[in-house]
């Protein structure tokens, strides 16, 4: 029996030993990151019958375990993700808030000190300072729309950028996830590799703060990696790459493939939604937050430039001339041709903005496919399908399409009515003396009017046949019931028009000049008598510049320009705030899963402490058996 005590105490004292190194290494590692507590598994070994009884033979360690709940682990990654991505989203967003908020306000302020200039001229169109200011602020205001949208533009490009980076850091997280897949399939065998598999777990939880994944456990210890649940990152020991690629047809709107290096000529267009993380907010960011902003804001350059420049064309300058746009036409050629965006090298196209007021402030996708087309506004998802009109064109929210050539079955094209708005708006007038403050036409009633109409005209052409001539103003006579007639004063038997008013649209369209009325004329007629404004310096005109502060045409009549540009800040700012409420909710279940995590996994320096006091204690006891066993050998060698 001593034989069997010396085994039995130095099982116990191997034990020991072991139970001390894993507790040194739990000691050693308390602050490693990713680090799961270690825990050496014990039991007793098999035991001898002698005599008929049965005697342990000591113990034995059967593995060295880490503590690990898959469970709390697959809840640790999902918040990860969450926390993630919110935080990501929240600190682009209130970095966007801060510099829309100070330029916008910067574009208020310009926007206020026009008005006031404008308000100067009224007071005297001749002066040349006053129309001199009110050109300088014009050029001002310009520029600071001109410099939002080359910040929005910038941040546009670095979120491309950012997106690029992060799939080249995605690509080397599952290169290292699946290289360990490959050690711990050649150590496995040889019992749990723990610290490979914290190592792994470790990239995994990197991997899910910049994308949401799912993971696949395998019978043989290697773990599979699937984006979104859906495309393969980590299949075995294969890692897929996540490549940044220019975008289709917009080069600088980058796009993510997903590809496997073992067919290079083969990838995967990702959609980009549902990525969740830190890429899946960036693209958010770019695609969600600042290309409606862009276009919002290019919507209210584009409304404020013509407004401008539909009055300026109702009037005469200082010269006596028609006036010439404020600011550059927003149809301009090269500014049509820039809305309009496909890779299809066979086919051009043109946008043309018809109506500033209709415009969403949306970019659009259009489809051929068999034949029609089916347009997408990829700001609300909502999906139409267009004819074309007489002359060809497909007209949709304010905006009119041309195509040059025919595209091939199943093209994609991209339509941007107001994203470079802002970054198009220039002042064209050359001179003060070319602000056209003077009204070319004036609209007296008679005095002996009964009737509540009121007439307003609006040049279309300086060059039409029918506009009044010097001394020779144009007649319109109108009853209750809406019947007119419209005539030269110096030819009374020939009449220009007649008929009676349409009542959903009362206007009366002549060559060169358009006259709306508003209310009824009297019994029995009424009569208006439209002259051409005499002289370059009345102020007729620059009082319908300062309506424009008033109008509401933009948002399908809904705001004006001051309107507008606080809807795109206050946009900003509520998405901003909804966004820093779920970052702070998503890291507060962070916390509570790292916290269930740590209570698991996590080592516990005073539990540790004390399981050192009681592995030293086993270690001296067993100690001390296998000295009584030698001494008890001894004694029998001593026996004669």
């Amino acid at each position: 029996m001593a034989i069997d005590l010396y085994q039995t105490g130095v099982s116990g004292l191997m034990a020991a030993q072991s139970q001390l190194a894993v507790t040194g290494h739990n000691i050693a590692n308390v602050n490693t990151e990713g680090y799961n507590r270690q825990r050496a598994e014990q039991m007793t070994s098999v035991g001898l019958t002698w005599g008929g009884l049965h005697y342990g033979s000591g113990t034995q360690i059967s593995d060295v375990t880490r503590v690990y709940q898959e469970y709390a682990f697959r809840d640790l990654l999902i918040n990860s993700t969450e926390k993630a991505g919110a935080q990501a989203l929240y600190e682009q967003l209130a970095h966007l808030d801060s510099g829309v908020n100070s330029m916008g306000a910067a574009i208020g302020k310009s926007l206020n000190e026009l008005y006031k200039s404008i308000d100067a001229l009224t007071d005297n169109p001749s002066d040349l300072g006053n129309r001199g200011l009110m050109l300088a602020n014009a050029e001002d205001l310009a520029k600071r729309f001109n410099d939002m949208h080359a910040n929005l533009s910038q941040q546009l490009s670095i979120s491309s950028q950012d997106i690029a980076t992060r799939a080249e850091r995605v690509t080397e997280l599952s290169a290292g996830i699946a290289a360990l897949n490959q050690e711990i399939l050649n150590t496995g065998q040889n019992g749990a590799p723990n610290d490979l598999l914290d190592r792994r777990d470790l990239l995994i939880k990197e991997l899910s703060q910049e994308v949401r994944i799912t993971t696949l456990n395998e019978p043989n210890g290697v773990v599979s990696v699937m984006l979104d649940g859906r495309e393969s990152l980590v299949s075995g020991t294969q890692a897929f790459a996540l490549e940044a690629r220019p975008g289709n047809p917009d080069a600088q709107q980058t796009e993510l493939y997903l590809s496997n290096p073992a067919r290079p000529g083969s990838a995967t267009r990702l959609d980009g939604t549902g990525l969740g993380g830190k890429l899946g907010s960036t693209m958010q960011f770019r695609d969600q937050v600042l290309a409606p902003a862009m276009s919002d804001l290019g919507r209210t350059a584009l409304g404020l430039a013509d407004a401008f420049n539909q009055v300026q064309r109702q009037g005469m300058d200082l010269n006596g001339l028609p006036g010439l746009d404020l600011f550059r036409d927003i149809n301009a050629p090269e500014h049509q041709a820039g809305r309009f965006l496909t890779s299809n090298p066979a086919v051009s196209g043109t946008v043309a903005i018809t109506d500033t007021g209709a415009l969403s402030g949306s970019d659009y996708s259009l489809e051929y496919k068999d034949g029609d087309y089916v347009i997408t506004n990829l700001g609300s998802g909502e999906s139409i399908q267009l004819t074309p009109d007489a002359e060809g064109r497909l007209n949709h929210d304010g905006f009119s399409l041309t195509l040059a050539g025919t595209p091939a079955n199943g093209d994609r094209m991209l339509l941007r009515p107001s994203r470079d708005g802002a970054a198009d708006l220039r002042v064209s007038l050359q001179s003060p003396q070319q602000i056209a403050a003077s009204g070319q036409v004036l609209v007296s009633p008679n005095g002996d009017n009964t009737g509540s109409a009121r007439l307003s005209t609006e040049v279309g052409d300086p060059g039409g046949a029918d506009l009044p001539g010097k001394g020779d103003p144009l007649v319109v006579t109108l009853n209750e019931q809406g019947e007119y007639q419209v005539f030269r004063q110096s030819d009374p038997g020939t009449l220009l028009a007649g008929g009676t008013l349409d009542p959903d649209n009362p206007v009366i369209v002549l060559d060169g000049i358009s006259i709306s009325v508003d209310g009824k004329g009297g019994s029995p007629l009424d009569r208006f008598e439209i002259e051409q404004a005499s002289g370059a310096g009345n102020n007729v005109n620059a009082q319908a510049f300062g309506d424009i502060k008033n109008k509401k045409w933009l948002n399908n009549g809904k705001t004006g320009l001051e309107g507008s540009l606080n809807q795109l800040m206050v946009g900003v700012g509520s998405k901003t705030y909804n966004q820093k409420i779920k970052a702070e909710t998503a890291a507060a279940g962070h916390t509570q899963s790292e916290n269930r995590m740590l209570s698991v996994s996590g080592v516990n320096l005073d539990e540790e402490a004390a399981n050192l006091l009681r592995f030293q204690q086993a270690y001296m006891a067993s100690s001390r058996v296998i000295t009584v066993a030698n001494d008890i050998f001894n004694s029998l060698l001593q026996i004669r």
